[in-house]
């Protein structure tokens, strides 16, 4: 049997924070204590200390000593508000709604890059998702999403209304049996082609930030790839990394030299 690479501490954190996203822990209600981790999840103390530890760096939640651990509020309309996960790369911003355009199986030929960065078989057909995100003010992102046609085969027939709630990954993993583990992004400068200047509402040629990213299960196979056309004049998106956890304890127990 196949070792899930997944550690188990990690896995109850997304658990956790996927009720949190539900509304399961509402905000300012106390979130289990460690003793109800372990029973629930049949672990170990120290790993679900482990989860709630990772609540507490990604904000949360808040523990106050002799109190308990609290769901506190996150704002995605602060300033400060940034990508720490894998959950966290999306648009987050009030004012905009979203927009689909599209949802079209499309030939390995008419999707040729799409087809290569997923990894498809020859032959295997690609399902694209076109949208935009749209400020009252205007667009401020237009996005094509591509699935393995194979993939997409599993998906709910009223996909369309569902994205309207709900992001796409999210939908994948509940209907699909893939779990996104790691993505990759690589981010670039684009001048707007004709077509991009219309659907975003600037001039041909206006620089736009491309952000080209693939989503991989824990297997290392591609789920989804999508090319985010941004304009940076109207929205920046922000990621701030941490350091692993062991990492950190080696730098606190490493000798000076």
């Amino acid at each position: 049997m196949r070792r899930d690479p997944v550690p188990a501490y990690y896995r109850i954190y997304q658990t956790l924070r996927e009720r949190i996203d539900a509304g399961v822990y509402p905000v300012g209600t106390k979130l289990p204590t460690d003793h109800e981790i372990m029973a629930e999840f049949s672990v170990s103390r120290h790993t679900a200390r482990s989860a709630v530890e990772e609540l507490v760096s990604r904000h949360l939640v808040s523990r106050f000593p002799g109190r308990g651990t609290f769901i506190q509020e996150s704002d995605p309309a602060n300033p400060d508000w940034s990508a720490r996960a894998l959950e966290d790369l999306q648009i987050v911003d009030p004012e905009a709604r979203f927009v689909l355009h599209g949802i079209d199986y499309l030939d390995p030929a008419a999707a040729r890059h799409a087809a290569i960065m997923l990894r498809l078989p020859p032959g295997e057909r690609v399902l694209r998702i076109d949208w935009s995100r749209v400020r009252p003010s205007g667009p401020i992102a237009y996005c094509a999403a591509h699935l393995p046609g194979a993939l997409a085969a599993h998906l709910p027939p009223d996909l369309g209304v569902r994205l309207e709630t709900s992001r796409t990954i999210p939908i994948i993993e509940k209907y699909c049996g893939v779990q996104a583990f790691r993505v990759r992004q690589v981010s670039s400068a684009v001048a707007a082609d004709p077509a991009m200047a219309g659907r975003l509402g600037v001039e041909p040629g206006f620089p736009l930030l491309l952000l080209q990213r693939i989503y991989f299960d824990v297997d290392g196979q591609p789920i989804y790839y999508s090319d985010l056309y941004v304009r940076s004049d109207r929205f920046q998106p922000r990621i701030e990394l941490f350091r692993f956890r062991q990492q950190v304890e080696l730098s606190r127990t490493a000798p000076a030299e």
